[in-house]
């Protein structure tokens, strides 16, 4: 059975990138007859905000973005993430990194300092995982063949912060893990840091889903849409308008007027083919703002 998701930060409200990315989650889990879960990625608490999960709720009610079964929530599976780097130690694949960004700002892949070092400091330190000098490739459904060598890349990655929050590319994984997800739906941005992800997936024997990376949105001056750079919250007044915009930045052409978001959601589900996705990495289109 298919099993999307969405999983948005609670760092801030919802941008129009945002809306894009649970659009295009959104239609190809309905088209395939399957689930729509939506997941609370809200493990860094220092960057939630406390105000940022009623917003995003309330913007996906009012665009008719429904999802199935209860909210997910990263924080409900901290003691997953350490199961899976207790696996990743047991391979002997982690070591303990007290290098400061200032030490490590003018390398973009990480110089091997602290390697060897298998037992924690008494000083803070971050956890990274070993990477092997070898290729790493998948089929997106959008963006074709995505390939590349961990190691010549950003090289030994951080699974855990110093802060003990745990990172990106090891949340996500068990995250989908968990409950569950069988494709994933998501922006252009994280195509190199699937390759992370696919790493760590074969490494912990966990099921690979399938991968379909939509364009991301751009602001006119080619930036791409963050919550981090503030970028414009989605106006809820105008969901129908939202929509359709999102909807012509997928490929499709709603041109007749629908009454309300349900009825539209409903003819793009039934006309929805990730084919006609542009396979881009971004694109610039602002027109219903």
């Amino acid at each position: 059975m298919y099993v999307g998701r969405f999983a948005p930060t609670t760092s801030g409200p919802l941008h129009l990138g945002s809306l894009l990315a649970a659009v295009a989650s959104y239609l190809d889990a309905r088209s395939h007859d399957g689930q729509w879960l939506l997941r609370l990625d809200d493990i860094d608490e220092p960057r939630t905000r406390s105000n940022a999960e009623k917003i995003a709720l309330t913007t996906l009610e009012l665009h008719g973005l429904e999802w199935d079964g209860i909210i997910g929530r990263q924080t409900d599976h901290r003691d997953q993430y350490w199961d899976a780097i207790e696996e990743l130690r047991k391979k002997d694949l982690v070591f303990y990194c007290t290098c400061s960004r200032k030490k490590l700002r003018n390398t973009s892949t990480y110089p091997g300092y602290c390697r060897t070092r298998r037992t924690a400091p008494r000083e803070p330190a971050s956890i990274r995982v070993r990477v092997q000098d070898e290729e790493i490739a998948f089929t997106d459904r959008i963006q074709g063949t995505v390939k590349g060598n961990l190691s010549h890349m950003e090289g030994d990655f951080i699974v855990m912060r110093k802060e003990s929050i745990v990172a990106y590319p090891l949340a996500v994984i068990v995250d989908d893990d968990v409950t569950g997800v069988t494709d994933v739906v998501r922006g252009a941005d994280l195509l190199e840091n699937t390759l992370v992800q696919i790493f760590l997936i074969q490494t912990l024997d966990l099921t690979l889903p399938r991968y379909a990376h939509i364009p991301v949105l751009n602001q006119r001056d080619g930036i791409k849409l963050s919550k981090r750079d503030q970028a414009f919250a989605i106006d809820n007044r105008v969901p129908l308008l939202n929509l359709v915009s999102a909807l012509h930045m997928l490929g499709m052409d709603p041109s007749e007027q629908y009454q309300d978001v349900h009825a539209l959601l409903a003819w793009a589900t039934e006309q929805w083919n990730i084919q006609n996705v542009p396979n881009e990495v971004a694109i610039s289109d602002f027109m219903s703002i």
